[in-house]
């Protein structure tokens, strides 16, 4: 018997694995691909590392993912971004981002009242209180006090702080949060040397060598329920007790492998009705350097964002060979449909031919994603931190919930560190 299953190995599941092993818990962790990381999962092919999608770490070192790092005595490796060059893309053209107050008095994005405008806007999000806020939308907190429209039009970048960039549904509480962590760092985003094979393979040596059971490629069928207690899970390959039993996966699955009737029909209705970011991801791949841009860019006026790889980090291509990768989110809401997706393919290297011209006719190659979850809580004010479940059900003894739908501080996969540390701690060992 174990003392803890682990329902799905990505971020959260490995971290939960790695710290609760090193406490000396028996660990049993079940997923069904036959790659660990999730939708942060990569690969390694021709001296190429692939991964899914973009994954940076905010704050850096002091940041959640650090943090959680720190806790298992093996501090990650950042890339050291200080000074990198960052842009805006607005209006068709690059503009350096502003990283400070500095910076925003500096910037030629707005006029000068504007920019005093928007310190005015940061200065009342460091003071205010996010729980007051939660409930409403960034666009709500801007209008309260404020009526700038160039400044309104900026807040598409604050909104992208919590991967939603549209201020009617960003939850003002959300970004208030993050901005007021922020500012207490001194870089604003980490780069893992290696991307996500640092996070992953650490996470996963930790817990190897505390003697986790980690078992890929099997399909948990149920999780088994008595007495309203979860007691152990069934899986394609067998029968597995314990007596703690980790769900660590998007809430709205759990009803694919436990029974509804065991649980609150507020909790069913809310989790069957979380609503998940979706988006296209293309790696572009040059024999050549096409620019020398190391920061990134990231949308205004287009939920866009790059990463020119190998410019940061050049371990992750083989000599000679040059990797940037542009996301973009669908609209959200909308269906997703072959349309879309050759919509917003077409809109991104419209893009790249603006700020970059002539590096499409220089690509390589291409390995195009279309993500149907990018994050599986968009942090809108229905999904916001007080609505989310906590981490203990309270409908289930012995039933935990982590990952980015759960009620711990942060975005994307913070919420995944943050909610396995969380876990740990209601377990303890």
């Amino acid at each position: 018997m174990h003392d803890v299953i682990i329902i799905g190995g990505g971020f959260a599941g490995l971290s939960a694995a790695a710290l609760l092993s090193r406490r000396g818990q028996r660990v049993l962790l079940v997923e069904q691909a036959s790659l660990l990381g999730g939708r942060a999962a990569y690969f390694e092919e021709d001296g190429f590392v692939w991964q899914y999608g973009q994954h940076s770490h905010r704050l850096a070192r002091d940041g959640i993912a650090a943090q959680l790092f720190e806790r298992l005595g093996e501090p990650l490796d950042f890339i050291d971004t200080r000074g990198a060059d960052a842009y805006l893309y607005i209006d068709g053209r690059l503009h350096p981002r502003p990283e400070g107050p500095l910076d925003f008095l500096r910037t030629r994005l707005l006029p000068w009242r504007s920019r005093l405008t928007l310190l005015r806007l940061l200065a009342k999000m460091l003071r205010a209180r996010p729980d007051e806020w939660y409930n409403r939308s960034l666009l709500d907190f801007y209008r309260t006090w404020f009526s700038d429209g160039h400044v309104e039009r900026l807040l598409s970048f604050l909104g992208f702080t919590i991967m939603a960039p549209d201020p009617t549904l960003a939850s003002a509480g959300e970004v208030i949060e993050f901005m007021q962590r922020a500012a207490k760092a001194k870089v604003k985003q980490g780069e893992p040397r290696g991307g996500s094979k640092q996070v992953i393979d650490t996470l996963t040596r930790v817990a190897a060598e505390h003697d986790c059971a980690l078992h890929l490629s099997e399909r948990v069928d149920r999780i088994v329920i008595k007495d309203k207690r979860a007691v152990g899970v069934e899986t394609n390959g067998g029968r597995y007790e314990a007596r703690h039993i980790v769900f660590a996966a998007p809430v709205f699955h759990l009803f694919e492998v436990a029974e509804e009737q065991h649980f609150d029909p507020a909790f069913v209705t809310y989790a069957k009705g979380i609503e998940s970011s979706r988006g296209l991801s293309i790696d572009f791949v040059f024999d050549e350097p096409v620019t020398t841009i190391k920061g990134g860019i990231i949308g205004v006026d287009v939920p866009l964002w790059v990463k020119f790889q190998t410019n940061i980090d050049p371990t992750v291509a083989p000599p000679g060979k040059h990797v940037h990768t542009w996301g973009m989110l669908f609209p959200f809401g909308a269906p997703l449909t072959s349309r879309t997706v050759a919509q917003t393919e077409a809109r991104m290297k419209a893009i790249m031919e603006e700020v970059m011209p002539g590096a499409l006719g220089k690509v390589v190659r291409e390995r195009k994603l279309v993500i149907p979850v990018i994050n599986a809580n968009v942090l809108k004010p229905s999904q916001s931190y007080p609505h989310r479940p906590e981490v203990v059900c309270k409908d289930v003894d012995g039933l935990y919930l982590i990952g980015d739908t759960t009620r711990v501080h942060g975005c994307s996969g913070d919420l995944s560190f943050a909610s396995a540390m969380a876990l740990t701690d209601s377990i303890g060992g």
